[in-house]
C-alpha cells in the first residue's frame, strides 16, 4: 500500500505585492478562520504555516488575546511554525544572519508551544551549498526545498543533501512546487480527478511510495472542505492501492524514515548549491536589483554582530548594561528586511520605500547602542587627571586581533593644534585628512562629536571640525582605548616613524608591497614588489543595456555596450600624507537614455562615474570607493578587475568557507527544453572572489556589491549598478513568455540617482590562504569605532583601565559571534574555520570574569565543558569550514 500525504499549508509572503500591514490585516482574517475552523472540527488536523513565525506576530499584535489559543493549537501540533523567522533569500545574507533567524525563529516557536522539527525553504531563488549544515545544527530532522534543484540532480525526491563539512540531512524537494493547487476542489469526482491527476505526475518521484502533495499557495486561506472531501476520496483510493491521508512535515519526515529503515536503501546524495532553472525560475541578476538597499543591508548584517553586539560585550566587562533582547529587536528588523521577497527588491516601490524605512530605523538604532557603549566608558572611567584643555577619544577595536589598517576620527575642537597621547603619555602620531568626510548632523550618527550644538559652532567659528587617520596597530584585540586629546601643542613630524609609503611621481606611488601606477583612462597598473607580479589596466568600468526588470537581467536585442578604458577622465590628487595616498577619477559616461521595444535607444544622456582609489600604508589592498551619478536607464555597470592568470573556475565566500564555481553554465537546463528561464553564470558572493587556483592571489573583497561574473576567465566582472523600471516583465531574451510577478512600474528601480559602493582588491603572493582572506575582509567592512568626547565631567569615576582587551584569537580562524547568551546568564561566542582542513589544539586567550566554558548547540544548550586554564580555552576539533558554539559562564 502506499501512502498520499496531502499537507494543508500556506506560503506567507509577509511583503511581496503589497505591504507588511496590508498582510498583516489579511493575515488576521486567516489566522481567525484557521482557529475557528479548530475549535469545530477535530478531523482538520494539521496546517503548516510556512515555516516562519514573524506573520504570526503580526497577528498577536493585533490579538493578543488570542495568544493562548495559538499556544493550545500549536503545542497539539495542529498549528505547525517555526524554525525560521522570516523566510529570508540564502545567498543574499550572512551566514550568521541565517543562524540568528532560525535561533530567534525556534524560539518564539518553542514559547507558543512547538517548533517544527523540518526545515522549510519553498520560495528562495536557488539553495546554497551550507544549507544542510545550518539546520543539522538546529537539531532538524528534514528539510523541504523546491527552487533550484531538478530532476537531473537526483532520481528521488527523497535525498541526503551534504554541505561542505560533510554534514547531511534527509531533504524532501517538492516535484511540482510547494503549491500543486491553491483549493482543491469540493466536487468528489473532480477532487479525485485532480489529486489523481497530480499523483500520476509525481509517483515516480517518491521511491520510498511516500508520496507528497501540497495543498496551498500563496496566502491561501484553511480550506475546511479538505477533510470531508479527503473521508469521502479514502476508498476510491485503496481500491488503487493508496491510502491518502491528511499530513504535516513531521509526519512525512516519520513515515519516510520508517520506509527507508524497512527497505534498508541507501539514499542518493546532493552536494553543493542548487542553481537549476529548469523547474522554477531562479532569477539570475536579482542579487544587484536595487544595489542601494542591498550594499546597506550588508553594512547592517556586519554591523550588529561584528560592531554592536562585541562592543556590548566589552561595555559589560567594566559595568555596562547590556542584555540580548536589544539587539534581537534590530536583528528581527534584519530579517524582516532579509524576507526573501523583500531582500530581492521585487516590489512595488512603496513597498521598497519600507524596505528603506527599516534601514533607516537601523541606522539611528545601531548607532545609538553604539553610542551606549561609549558611555559605558565615559561614566565608569576616571578622568580627574584630565585637565580643562583636554578631550577625550575612545576608540573600539571589535575584531579578535591586532590590526594593520587606519582608524578615522572626526574632531569637533576649539584648537587647530592639539596632540594625541595614550594614558601611558606616548604621543600618538595622526594625519590631518583633506578630503573630509561628510558627517551626518542627526544626533544618532557620531553622537557626543557632531550634534546639532556643534554644528552650529562650527559654522560660527568658534569650534573647528578637523578629521584625522592614526594607526589601528594601537588598539588591543577585542577591546577598546581612551586618547587624550591635549590642546595648545602642536605635532612634532619626529614622533612620525618612518613610513613605506612614497609618491614617487604624480600617478605613481608605492609602500612596502605595491606599487600603483595610474593610467591616463583611469585603469591602475599594480606590481607586486615581493614577487614582480604585474597586474595592468586593472579597474575600468563595463556599462550595457538592461532589458530585465526587478526579477532578472536581461540583455537587449539589440545592444550598445560601452567601457571606460577608451576615455580620459579627470584624475585629481586628493590625499599625500604619511599614511594614505588616494586619487579621484571622474569619467562623463554618455549611454543611450533607456531601452526601448528592447532595444537601446538612439537619445543619449550623460552620467557621472566618480572612483577614489586609495593605497596606504603597510597594505597589501588597493582600495576603492565608486560613486555612480545615475542619469540613464534600463542598463547594468560593473567595475572590472583583470587578473594575469586564467581559471575556468572561480573561488568565492561562502557563509561559512567557499565555493567554487565554473566561469561558464557547463550542463545548460536550456529554455529549448523547457527551461523557465536561461541559467547566467551571475553568482551571489559575501565579501570576496577570486579566480580558482591561481598561483597567487588576487581578489574583490566587497563591502557591499554582492554579484560578480567571470569574463574570458580573467576577468572578475562586480555589478556596482543595475537599472530597471518595472517590478515584472514578459517576453525577455533570457526569460520569454509570462512576466514574474506582476507588469508594474518599478521607477525608483531605475536608480536615478548617486549610488555608492565600497570595495577593494588585495594581492598576496602565492597561492589563496583562505582563513587570510576572510580576516582581509572582515578588516575591511568592520571599522575600528572612535567617538570624540568633548562634552564630559573630568571627575572621579571608577578605577578602570583606559585600555583593555577582554578576548584574542590567533590565526586560523574567526570569531562570527560574541554576544549576551539568549537567557541573558552568561555570553556566547561562535567560532568558524573556514578552510578546507581541521583545525586542531587552537586557543582563545580570555581576560574578563569568565568561571566555566562549555561547547554548546547552536540554540545555546550545554553539550561538555572545556579545559579553561590561566585565561586560556582550548577549543575542541573545529571541522573543516564549520562553526561551533560555545558558551561561557
Amino acid at each position: 500500500m502506499k501512502n498520499i500525504h496531502y499537507i494543508n499549508h500556506t506560503h506567507w509572503d509577509r511583503e511581496w505585492l503589497r505591504s507588511s500591514d496590508t498582510y498583516r490585516i489579511r493575515a488576521v482574517y486567516v489566522f481567525d478562520m484557521l482557529l475557528d475552523i479548530l475549535d469545530r472540527n477535530e478531523d482538520y488536523k494539521y496546517f503548516t504555516f510556512d515555516g516562519q513565525t514573524a506573520a504570526l506576530e503580526d497577528y498577536l499584535t493585533i490579538r493578543p488575546e488570542k495568544r493562548d489559543k495559538i499556544r493550545k493549537y500549536v503545542s497539539e501540533k495542529r498549528i505547525f511554525i517555526g524554525p525560521w523567522y522570516t523566510q529570508p533569500d540564502l545567498a543574499l545574507v550572512s551566514g550568521e544572519s541565517l543562524l540568528r533567524n532560525l535561533i530567534i525563529g525556534s524560539n518564539i516557536a518553542k514559547d507558543l508551544g512547538h517548533c517544527m522539527t523540518s526545515g522549510w525553504i519553498p520560495d528562495a531563488f536557488g539553495q546554497i551549498q551550507t544549507t544542510p549544515q545550518i539546520f543539522k545544527e538546529l537539531g532538524m530532522k528534514s528539510l523541504f526545498v523546491w527552487r533550484g534543484f531538478n530532476y537531473e540532480y537526483t532520481k528521488d525526491s527523497v535525498f541526503l543533501w551534504e554541505a561542505p563539512n560533510g554534514d547531511s540531512i534527509l531533504s524532501i524537494h517538492f516535484p511540482l512546487g510547494y503549491g500543486y493547487y491553491r483549493y482543491l476542489p469540493t466536487d468528489k469526482e473532480a477532487a479525485f480527478k485532480d489529486l489523481k491527476g497530480f499523483k500520476d505526475k509525481v509517483e515516480d518521484r517518491f521511491v520510498d511510495d511516500e508520496i507528497l502533495l501540497m495543498g496551498g499557495s500563496d496566502h491561501t486561506k484553511p480550506q475546511e472542505s479538505i477533510t470531508e472531501t479527503i473521508k469521502n476520496l479514502k476508498s476510491d483510493f485503496l481500491d488503487e492501492g493508496y491510502n491518502i491521508k491528511i499530513s504535516n512535515p513531521e509526519i512525512y519526515t516519520e513515515d519516510v524514515i520508517e520506509s527507508i529503515n524497512k527497505s534498508k536503501r541507501k539514499l542518493e546524495i546532493f552536494k553543493g548549491e542548487a542553481r537549476s532553472a529548469m523547474l522554477g525560475r531562479i532569477h539570475a541578476g536579482i542579487t544587484s536589483t536595487r544595489i542601494d538597499i542591498k550594499n546597506q543591508m550588508k553594512k547592517y548584517e556586519t554591523m550588529l554582530p561584528l560592531t554592536v553586539e562585541p562592543m556590548s560585550v566589552i561595555s559589560t566587562t567594566i559595568g555596562g548594561r547590556f542584555d540580548q533582547s536589544i539587539t534581537n529587536y534590530y536583528w528581527k528588523t534584519i530579517f524582516k528586511n532579509q524576507f526573501h521577497d523583500s531582500i530581492y527588491s521585487s516590489s512595488p516601490n512603496s513597498i521598497n520605500k519600507t524596505v528603506e524605512n527599516r534601514l533607516l530605523n537601523l541606522r539611528h538604532g545601531l548607532n545609538e547602542l553604539i553610542w551606549m557603549n561609549i558611555r559605558s566608558l565615559k561614566d565608569k572611567l576616571d578622568f580627574s587627571n584630565f585637565k580643562e584643555n583636554e578631550d577625550a577619544a575612545v576608540l573600539f577595536n571589535t575584531l579578535p586581533y591586532k590590526r594593520d589598517d587606519l582608524i578615522f576620527i572626526n574632531f569637533i575642537v576649539k584648537d587647530k593644534d592639539f596632540i594625541l597621547k595614550d594614558d601611558k603619555g606616548n604621543i600618538i602620531p595622526y594625519v590631518i585628512v583633506k578630503d573630509k568626510k561628510e558627517i551626518n548632523t542627526e544626533i544618532e550618527e557620531y553622537n557626543g562629536c557632531v550634534n546639532y550644538h556643534d554644528a552650529g559652532e562650527i559654522l560660527e567659528g568658534t569650534k573647528f571640525n578637523i578629521q584625522v587617520k592614526i594607526k589601528a596597530s594601537i588598539m588591543p584585540p577585542m577591546g577598546y582605548k581612551v586618547l587624550k586629546v591635549c590642546y595648545g601643542e602642536k605635532q612634532d613630524e619626529e614622533a612620525f616613524e618612518n613610513t613605506d609609503l612614497e609618491l614617487l611621481e604624480d600617478k605613481l606611488f608605492q609602500n612596502k608591497f605595491l606599487k600603483v601606477k595610474l593610467n591616463e583612462n583611469g585603469t591602475i597598473d599594480i606590481l607586486n614588489k615581493e614577487n614582480g607580479e604585474l597586474y595592468k589596466e586593472v579597474h575600468w568600468f563595463e556599462e550595457g543595456g538592461d532589458d530585465g526588470d526587478e526579477y532578472n537581467y536581461s540583455p537587449p536585442v539589440i545592444d550598445k555596450v560601452i567601457n571606460t578604458k577608451s576615455l580620459k577622465p579627470k584624475i585629481e590628487m586628493l590625499e599625500n600624507n604619511l599614511y594614505e595616498i588616494k586619487y579621484k577619477i571622474t569619467y562623463n559616461l554618455n549611454t543611450p537614455i533607456e531601452c526601448i521595444d528592447h532595444k537601446r535607444s538612439e537619445d543619449e544622456v550623460m552620467s557621472v562615474i566618480v572612483s577614489y582609489i586609495s593605497l596606504k600604508e603597510k597594505s597589501k589592498t588597493v582600495d576603492f570607493k565608486t560613486v555612480i551619478k545615475n542619469n540613464a536607464k534600463d542598463h547594468i555597470i560593473k567595475a572590472i578587475f583583470t587578473d594575469t592568470e586564467s581559471s575556468k573556475e572561480s573561488l568565492a565566500q561562502d557563509h561559512f568557507g567557499t565555493i567554487v564555481r565554473n566561469n561558464e553554465i557547463l550542463n545548460q537546463a536550456g529554455l529549448e527544453n523547457g527551461a523557465t528561464e536561461e541559467e547566467l553564470p551571475i553568482y551571489p558572493f559575501q565579501k570576496f572572489v577570486k579566480l580558482h587556483n591561481t598561483n597567487n592571489t588576487f581578489a574583490v573583497l566587497s563591502k557591499g556589491p554582492c554579484e560578480y561574473m567571470i569574463y574570458n576567465n580573467r576577468k572578475i566582472a562586480l555589478t556596482v549598478l543595475r537599472s530597471v523600471g518595472k517590478l515584472g516583465k514578459a517576453d525577455l531574451v533570457v526569460r520569454p513568455g509570462r512576466s514574474s510577478g506582476y507588469r508594474l512600474d518599478a521607477k525608483d528601480s531605475q536608480l536615478l540617482k548617486s549610488v555608492e559602493s565600497e570595495y577593494s582588491i588585495f594581492i598576496d603572493s602565492g597561492k589563496a590562504n583562505i582563513s587570510n582572506l576572510f580576516r582581509e575582509a572582515n578588516k575591511l567592512n568592520v571599522q575600528v569605532q572612535s567617538r570624540h568626547l568633548n562634552i564630559f565631567t573630568r571627575e572621579k569615576h571608577e578605577m578602570k583601565p583606559f585600555e583593555t582587551s577582554i578576548l584574542e584569537i590567533e590565526e586560523g580562524f574567526e570569531i562570527i559571534a560574541f554576544k549576551k547568551s539568549e537567557d541573558n546568564k552568561g555570553y556566547v561566542i561562535r567560532i568558524l574555520n573556514p578552510n578546507k582542513f581541521n583545525l586542531e589544539n587552537k586557543k582563545i586567550k580570555i581576560n574578563f570574569n569568565i568561571k566555566n566554558a562549555y561547547l554548546s548547540t547552536l540554540k545555546e544548550e550545554k553539550i561538555k565543558k572545556l579545559d579553561f586554564n590561566s585565561g586560556l580555552l582550548e577549543l575542541p576539533s573545529i571541522n573543516k569550514e564549520s562553526f561551533i558554539t560555545l558558551y561561557l559562564e
